[in-house]
């Protein structure tokens, strides 16, 4: 095991390096988990701390501590035993990304609209369905991020997405009303809401499922838009995905969020307005629309 000190001086030496790392709280947990635990620094005590790990977590969490692990190596000028392909991979096999099928979203929004939900609850299942939001994104959103005189709504996205405005369609806008946005709920809230959520709408098998959230009824959207017809340019930017396309990230760059013209009072935000174009070929805005 390692020493006290030296523990300290690998962590304030990773520290340093996170400075100005939005992340810098997860990948410092991860850091110090791996020196509170491994049973040295070399190639085989970083191989038992990796299985130590498979056996508690999901392929791709593994896959995050071992870079975090790799990363501490390099700031501290560590010797670092493994090649280029050897960090633990995640099989397609290993990944569980669930999807919500039509009927569970279109059961989730009859639930919502029937007043089975609590209006809180009611608030984030149109978050979800209309716009996909995560969960930290439907954590994150404050009073000041929602004009409802113009119909606009602003999204700070998270894992390196793109904030931008939304339109807020009128058949979504009475929840967005009731619900308390000084009111902060913990992820953790969320993540009992959506199990609660699809009890409630006579999924119980699903909410039995480990590892399902609000990411599920993302994806559906995202495919549904798709099958739609809508183009994955649009898709990307109305997902607040982040392009590691160098063949897309250049045109994102110079795409305006923001038209303003001459004698304009108030600039306004394009990328709401082009919402408009997404709500016509949207496959849950209907539902919300001829349950009202």
């Amino acid at each position: 095991m390692l020493t006290q000190k030296e523990s300290s001086k690998l962590l304030e030496n990773y520290l340093a390096n996170l400075s100005h790392s939005k992340y810098r709280n997860e990948f410092m947990a991860k850091a110090k988990m791996f020196v509170d635990n491994a049973q040295g620094l070399d190639k085989n005590s970083v191989d038992a701390y990796v299985d130590w790990l498979k056996e508690r977590l999901a392929p791709s969490t593994v896959n995050l501590h071992f870079r975090v692990i790799r990363r501490l190596y390099a700031v501290n000028d560590l010797p670092w035993s493994y090649g280029r392909n050897e960090a633990p991979r995640v099989k397609q096999r290993d990944t569980f990304r669930p999807q919500l099928g039509p009927s569970v979203m279109a059961a989730m929004i009859h639930t919502a609209m029937t007043g089975i939900l609590r209006p809180y609850e009611q608030c984030f299942v149109s978050l979800s369905t209309i716009y996909g939001l995560r969960r930290e994104e439907i954590s994150n959103l404050k009073p000041e991020d929602l004009n409802l005189r113009k119909g606009t709504m602003y999204v700070a996205a998270v894992k390196g997405g793109r904030e931008r405005y939304h339109l807020i369609p009128a058949e979504i806008k009475p929840y967005l009303e009731a619900h308390d946005f000084n009111q902060h709920y913990a992820l953790s809230t969320l993540s009992r809401s959506f199990k609660r959520i699809l009890r409630k709408s006579g999924a119980e098998e699903l909410a039995k499922m480990k590892g399902i959230g609000w990411h599920a009824p993302r994806r559906s959207l995202a495919h549904s838009l798709a099958e739609n017809g809508v183009d994955p340019f649009a898709i990307m930017k109305f997902m607040r995905w982040q392009s590691g396309n160098q063949d897309l990230a250049m045109p994102m760059h110079y795409h305006g969020n923001v038209v303003v013209d001459i004698g304009q009072k108030e600039p306004v935000t394009d990328e709401a307005a082009q919402d408009e174009d997404i709500f016509e070929k949207h496959p849950f805005l209907p539902i919300w629309r001829d349950n009202a």
